[in-house]
């Protein structure tokens, strides 16, 4: 599972139509905003991540938010997540991060989420489910993002700006696990 950043247009552009979507440009130490991307209703879906703070340690784990490590090195924002075509993720080079105490956080983020990888995934799309369909309860609705209304919106500016819809299936962008 690699990390990556999203795009600032294209987050800005969906962020234009769902304010829960939170802000991209994080400017705390150049540090860039990041995620990973995940299989839901077969696109890509970028998940941001959360730095690690002292309340994660003592919030429970809930539907829409996966700790890391016990929350020692953050968190997965599910309720944020977002479709995301292709040309829109870039892959963040952790070789190249040059502050050391974040580029460890990382290197451990990446090494833990490669490990729980499957929970992740079963999880976002347990997600999605309960969010598209209702069944999920209401608090949780109001905390996750419209996933329905950002689908379509995302397919309005590939449309718009035309990107093949090759571009937002998941197995496009992680073609490298496939083959």
């Amino acid at each position: 599972m690699n990390l990556y950043k999203a795009d600032t247009d294209y987050y800005n552009y969906l962020q234009y139509y769902e304010p829960k979507i939170s802000y991209v440009e994080n400017k705390k130490e150049n540090r860039p905003f990041v995620g990973i991307v995940l299989c839901v209703n077969d696109k890509n879906f970028f998940a941001p991540l959360t730095s690690p703070k002292k309340k994660h340690i003592y919030m429970g784990e809930q539907e829409d938010f996966i700790k890391i490590n016990q929350g020692r090195l953050g968190g997965i924002n599910l309720n944020n997540m977002l479709p995301i075509p292709k040309r829109h993720l870039l892959k963040i080079e952790i070789d190249e991060i040059k502050d050391i105490k974040y580029k460890n956080i990382i290197n451990n983020q990446v090494v833990w989420l490669n490990i729980n990888q499957k929970k992740i995934q079963n999880k976002a799309k347990e997600l999605y489910y309960l969010v598209t369909t209702k069944a999920a309860t209401k608090d949780l609705i109001d905390r996750c993002c419209d996933f329905k209304l950002l689908e379509k919106k995302c397919a309005e500016y590939m449309y718009e700006n035309e990107i093949h819809e090759d571009e937002i299936l998941y197995y496009v962008a992680n073609r490298d696990v496939y083959l």
